[in-house]
């Protein structure tokens, strides 16, 4: 009997799949919704754009990404490092699964929350923060990264 992956198995499997690539490029694909799934299945998009989010984070050395989703359906994906600046967002519809399976992984359903999430890289791992913060004009999901 095969046991099925859970999402954070699965987001795991992304992050160390895109560990060869430049994850800045291959976010920019994703946020155009190009994924090499024919079937544009979008629990796959979703997880590989959170994947890249969290793999670009890592490299780059960031202390936060957000995805920020408003009520009227405007997406930002803020990074917070070196400064703080944008990279392109995911679709509304992407970007609400990407919530929803951050919020699957960390069993979070309330408007407020935050948690530990540790995610492993190959042969190691990064502890990361994710954070949820829900109200009337919109919803942010943030990951928080430790410092390097």
């Amino acid at each position: 009997m095969k046991g099925e992956r859970n999402y954070h198995q699965r987001l795991q499997e992304f992050c160390d799949c895109f560990m060869e690539t430049d994850p800045k490029k291959e976010l920019e694909k994703a946020s155009k919704g190009i994924s090499g799934d024919p079937g544009r299945d979008l629990d796959e998009l979703a997880l590989k754009f959170l994947g890249l989010g969290i793999f670009y984070g890592a490299i780059e050395k960031v202390n936060k990404v957000s995805l920020q989703r408003s009520k009227d359906g405007k997406v930002l994906f803020t990074v917070d490092g070196r400064g703080k600046y944008q990279l392109p967002a995911p679709s509304p519809l992407v970007a609400e699964r990407i919530i929803s399976i951050a919020r699957s992984i960390t069993h979070i359903d309330g408007d407020l929350g935050k948690l530990p999430v540790s995610m492993g890289l190959r042969n190691d791992h990064v502890d990361l923060q994710f954070q949820f913060d829900r109200k009337d004009s919109g919803e942010t999901f943030s990951i928080s990264f430790p410092e390097l």
